[in-house]
């Protein structure tokens, strides 16, 4: 079976890519397919929320397709990724826009018409519903952009994978949008067709990532492909163990520990899920120097270290000339170009956005001007497989 995740322009091609990780990391007869080009949401228009309760309510009865843009929306809400301060103005789409996107690129790529497209947006749609579906149980998009609000120091990456392979479960097992509704649950039951219409509910569902015996028995009945089945609950379980190490992290105040992996020096979250810190070979050189120097390093003693740090960018590039990349590196240390401020803010965020804003601050390069820069990660929970000259 295969599903291909498409990205809408508006969504960040960083967790686009780590939710390909996720997904891609359970193998199985559903085959994550990632789209070679984004693609654009031109019909939304802007729509004001006033309150809370909106935001987090979503509508109901559950469309079956669209429903018309005139509709009140005091019973509707929608996100943002930043705490929300109300009102809040939000980009809204019809349900069939989004579908459309989905066909216009299936017809596009030419792809066959069982397979699935499944399309991830942050645009907010007039349901105000994590994921919809159409009646040929092809097309689907689901909301990214929402997360935020509901988990507070949980990746978005993770309930977005979580909702991927919910979808494929129930497309592939179930054959209509009215067939999912009658197995809806109105009381959650930490299953995975818990309605959810308030949205915070969904929290339960990830917390226990589960299906409950009623609709494991329903799916068993569809006569439908079991290793697919299997494929989505070890999927659900991966995830549940993350959301569960991440809660526990936060009780306790404890900071995973950071594995520095291999020759290429991957970086990895052990207690975080394994999940990698993705860095270019640029950033990842600066980054390992630093893991390197828990002392800390003043940003304008770095040339008097271009050694060391040339030595790590030379292992991780993949530029195709020792010229190219000694330009680089002289780009990087020069101070008069900003080059080094500006990667050190990159990595920041790339940081931030692998693990949330709380648990960031110890895994990011920090320092005053003038004085020594260092990662305030204890040094205790720093695990080298190599040593970093190795």
């Amino acid at each position: 079976m295969k599903v291909h995740l498409i990205r809408a322009a508006d969504f960040s091609a960083h967790t686009y890519q780590a939710v390909l990780q996720i997904v891609n990391s359970f193998p199985g007869p559903v085959n994550y397919v990632p789209s070679e080009t984004e693609v654009e949401i031109n019909e939304a228009v802007e729509k004001d929320i006033a309150n809370r309760e909106s935001f987090e309510m979503g509508l109901q009865p559950p469309p079956l397709t669209s429903i018309k843009m005139e509709h009140s929306l005091e019973n509707r809400s929608f996100s943002h990724r930043s705490p929300v301060e109300f009102p809040v103005t939000v980009q809204l789409a019809t349900w069939d826009s989004l579908f459309d996107v989905c066909r216009s690129y299936r017809s596009m790529k030419r792809l066959p018409k069982d397979d699935v497209i499944i399309l991830l947006t942050d645009t907010a749609n007039e349901a105000n519903w994590f994921v919809g579906m159409d009646q040929t149980m092809t097309h689907a998009f689901i909301h990214t952009a929402d997360w935020h609000h509901y988990f507070e120091g949980l990746n978005e990456r993770f309930p977005i994978a979580y909702e991927i392979a919910a979808t494929v479960l129930r497309m592939s097992s179930l054959d209509s949008p009215a067939t999912i509704q009658r197995l809806y649950h109105t009381e959650p039951r930490g299953c995975i067709s818990d309605l959810c219409l308030h949205k915070k509910q969904i929290v339960l569902k990830m917390r226990t990532a589960d299906i409950c015996t009623d609709c494991m028995n329903f799916i068993a009945s569809q006569d439908c492909d079991m290793r697919l089945v299997t494929q989505v609950v070890e999927t659900f379980e991966g995830i549940r163990k993350n959301f569960l190490a991440t809660e526990r992290t936060s009780f306790l105040k404890q900071p995973s520990k950071l594995l520095v992996k291999g020759y290429m020096h991957q970086l990895i979250f052990p207690d975080y899920g394994n999940l990698p810190l993705q860095l270019n070979p640029k950033q990842r050189a600066i980054y390992c120097f630093f893991l390197n120097h828990p002392e800390g390093v003043r940003l304008v003693d770095l040339v008097d270290h271009r050694q060391e740090i040339s030595e790590l960018y030379h292992r991780f590039s993949n530029q195709s000339t020792l010229d190219r990349i000694e330009e680089s590196l002289d780009l990087l240390l020069d101070p008069l170009e900003g080059n080094l401020n500006e990667t050190l803010s990159r990595i920041k965020r790339i940081v931030e956005k692998t693990v949330g804003k709380r648990a960031a601050p110890v895994y990011q390069i920090t320092g005053n001007r003038g004085e020594p820069y260092r990662i305030p990660l204890d040094s205790n929970l720093v695990l080298f497989e190599t040593e970093i000259h190795n």
